[in-house]
């Protein structure tokens, strides 16, 4: 009799043990478990850290037609950008070949597919960031992913987010990139971050209150945190043919 509860009590014992390690062990997997809001944060504070960069892009813009038809229209391009000196965004497509660009004193805009050409003289004391702004507030320009550009570009990405996820690594063009999404009131947002460099492979968002849920994609290759660029990089010149025209005249062209 002593011998059977002397082996029940051995067996209750190994129980709580094996039940203990289990809660350990699932403990210590939770903990692992990436920061998704530290990674991408990093990964943006290395584009803010740097002074000057170039990048190759690809996107994937979508659009919801007035019957629900989704369509979606892919460009390339690149990003100059040198935050005393100015900044050139290009992209190129099937309907759409444009580049704009701001040199510290005037903002520049050429239509290659209607030969347009824009220029407007900016205040003295107008920023990379403040021409950025006026480009796209006020006079209806494309810069495709700025948000990811400023100076503080985690503060104002983050703002509004009300939670995060860390998806695993996955590949994107061949590169091996964790994957993180962010959730605010009115889009979603996912960036992925390369795993060996810790900069952005690829942005994505996705209006969720827009009819059809258009998703806008960035992807992101050959980064350059150090290119040699001065005013005369972003400084543009009106090809021969060109019409000169405003920006908003530029910008009304069909996407």
């Amino acid at each position: 009799m002593l011998e059977k509860e002397e082996e029940m009590l051995m067996r209750r014992k190994l129980k709580q043990a094996l039940i203990m390690l289990s809660t350990s062990v699932t403990v210590m997997a939770v903990n692992a478990q990436p920061d998704p809001r530290a990674m991408a944060e990093e990964s943006l504070d290395k584009l803010s850290a740097a002074d000057a960069m170039a990048v190759d892009i690809s996107i994937a813009d979508e659009a919801v037609l007035h019957d629900g038809f989704k369509v979606r229209a892919f460009r390339e391009g690149e990003i100059l950008l040198n935050r005393e000196d100015g900044f050139v965004f290009s992209r190129s497509g099937a309907i759409v070949d444009q580049k704009i660009a701001f040199d510290g004193e005037n903002v520049y805009g050429i239509g290659k597919n209607l030969e347009v050409f824009a220029i407007a003289e900016m205040p003295d004391d107008t920023s990379v960031e403040s021409a950025m702004d006026a480009l796209t507030e006020k006079m209806g320009a494309y810069l495709p992913g700025r948000d990811l550009f400023y100076k503080d570009a985690a503060a104002g990405m983050f703002d509004g987010v009300t939670s995060g996820q860390y998806l695993g690594l996955m590949p994107v063009n061949g590169r091996s990139c964790h994957y993180t999404a962010f959730r605010s009131e009115d889009i979603d947002w996912h960036l992925w971050i390369g795993e060996t460099d810790g900069l952005p492979c690829k942005y994505m968002i996705t209006s969720r209150w827009i009819s059809g849920q258009p998703e806008f994609e960035m992807t992101f290759s050959s980064w350059n945190l150090s290119p040699e660029l001065n005013r005369d990089s972003f400084t543009l010149e009106k090809p021969d043919g060109y019409t000169e025209v405003t920006f908003d005249a530029m910008q009304s062209q069909p996407e």
